[in-house]
């Protein structure tokens, strides 16, 4: 039983006990995770399948290497102007009806794709799947705060994140798949059936989440009254003034100025190779079914790194060298894959060792954050560092698209990729020096775009 007459939200908790608190939230994420989880899965599919799907686009709709890098640009300019919008929206009309509203808008978006048939058709589908997804990842992470006190959010979010981690071990294969076995049936090439299948499941999750999630604890008829009102009080505690605005702040902090350059020259190579590692892999001369299984490796090699670097560095209490070690690991991987594309084992080997680095760098950029920043404006300053995250993707694929149309290959724009990296090894140093320990490991999922 909890006690909630008259008790505030420190008393509330405190008429609880361990095990009573981590029974009862251990149903509040069986309920809530693996859909959120889901979703992001989900979404991180439909916002990168233009990277297998122009392998047979070009063919049939002879667009040129800027179309499609100009595709994933806007996608990224919707993503930018309406993330905010959407979140103001969902103070005004909850959080259930807003993400329903966002998951429904985005399948339309990625179905409609499977239908253009001009350069403009496709611009204007890829604005409009960047528009209605923008919400999904703040969204989602501020309904995870009306549920999860502090000390038991962190691993919620990380539960969320970790569905675009995971995304693209499985996006090459089932992209692979489609493509191949549905290409002209029912007249449609496999592009088409990519667009129209990836998103159905964005419907299904809207109904599972109209029926199963409610806007607040409040309205959870899954809980008693007394679970309601003590998950509510936990949800609240620790809360009140705790990093209200102080945008001013932030953007007065180098060290978060820094660390959004980080972000940015880190995940310029990430967001590259989710959009054009396919059309590389098919100029070494590697089949449909081929490059989905092997486009599979540097995900995976990514997550197994970025979780051992990031334990390790937990470990240690440095982050510092091992971000040192992170990013020349991958800018050497690219730089390998750079100079021997005619040799494909090499190559891959470059690719598996970029996919590795890249992530692990991500992670440590996220888990030094909290540890540098002062706490007066931190959610400011992650907002703004996320900020300078997402404008690699405005900026990424049309840079390699671009470079690839003016010289014919993706050499030079490795090369450049792998430069950044260097570059946000340099600006890391800068901003952890002189002090390289951590005094208190905070480790953040790197998948955060």
């Amino acid at each position: 039983m909890y006690s909630t007459s008259g008790a505030g939200p420190k008393e509330v908790a405190s008429a609880s006990t361990p095990s009573a608190d981590d029974a009862l939230f251990r149903r509040i994420s069986w309920r809530l995770l693996p859909l959120l989880f889901l979703a992001y899965f989900i979404n991180y599919l439909d916002r990168t399948n233009i990277g297998y799907a122009q392998l047979q686009m070009q063919e049939t709709l002879k667009f040129a290497d800027t179309v499609f890098g100009l595709g994933a640009t806007v996608l990224f300019l919707g993503y930018v102007l309406f993330e905010i919008p959407s979140n103001v929206l969902l103070t005004r009309i909850g959080a259930k009806r807003t993400l329903v509203r966002i998951m429904i808008l985005w399948g339309l978006a990625s179905a409609a794709t499977a239908f253009v048939t001009t350069p403009t058709q496709f611009y204007v589908a890829r604005f409009f799947l960047g528009m209605f997804e923008a919400g999904l990842v703040p969204g989602a992470l501020y309904y995870l705060t009306l549920w999860y006190p502090l000390e038991r959010r962190g691993r919620a979010n990380a539960i969320f994140l970790m569905g675009a981690g995971f995304a693209p071990i499985l996006s090459g294969p089932i992209a692979a798949g489609v493509m191949t076995w549905l290409h002209g049936r029912g007249g449609l090439d496999g592009w088409q059936w990519l667009f129209a299948l990836e998103s159905l499941p964005a419907f299904a999750l809207a109904a599972v989440t109209l029926l199963r999630f409610d806007d607040n604890p409040g309205k959870a008829r899954w809980l008693t009254p007394e679970e309601k009102s003590h998950v509510q009080a936990l949800a609240q505690s620790g809360n009140e003034g705790r990093d209200a605005g102080h945008l001013g702040t932030a953007l007065r902090q180098p060290r978060a100025w820094g660390f959004g350059l980080v972000c940015f020259l880190t995940v310029l190579g990430i967001y590259a190779l989710a959009f054009w590692q396919p059309t590389l892999l098919k100029s070494m001369g590697l089949s449909l079914i081929q490059i989905g299984l092997v486009s599979s490796l540097p995900a995976i090699a990514g997550a197994t790194a970025s979780f051992w670097m990031a334990s390790h560095s937990d470990k240690r209490r440095e982050r510092r060298g091992h971000f040192t070690v992170a990013a020349l690991v991958g800018a050497a991987g690219l730089t390998t894959a750079a100079l021997l594309q005619q040799h494909l084992l090499i190559a891959m080997v470059g690719l598996v060792f970029a996919g590795a680095g890249l992530a692990s760098a991500l992670t440590l950029v996220w888990a030094s954050v909290g540890e540098v920043l002062p706490r007066e404006g931190l959610a400011a300053s992650i907002a703004l560092i996320t900020t300078c995250s997402n404008c690699s993707g405005l900026v990424g694929p049309l840079l390699v698209a671009a470079i690839r149309q003016a010289t014919g290959g993706f050499g030079w724009s490795l090369i450049i990729l792998s430069g950044a990296l260097l570059l946000a090894c340099v600006a890391m140093q800068v901003i952890l020096w002189p002090s390289k320990r951590i005094s208190s490991p905070m480790s953040v999922p790197a998948r955060h775009l």
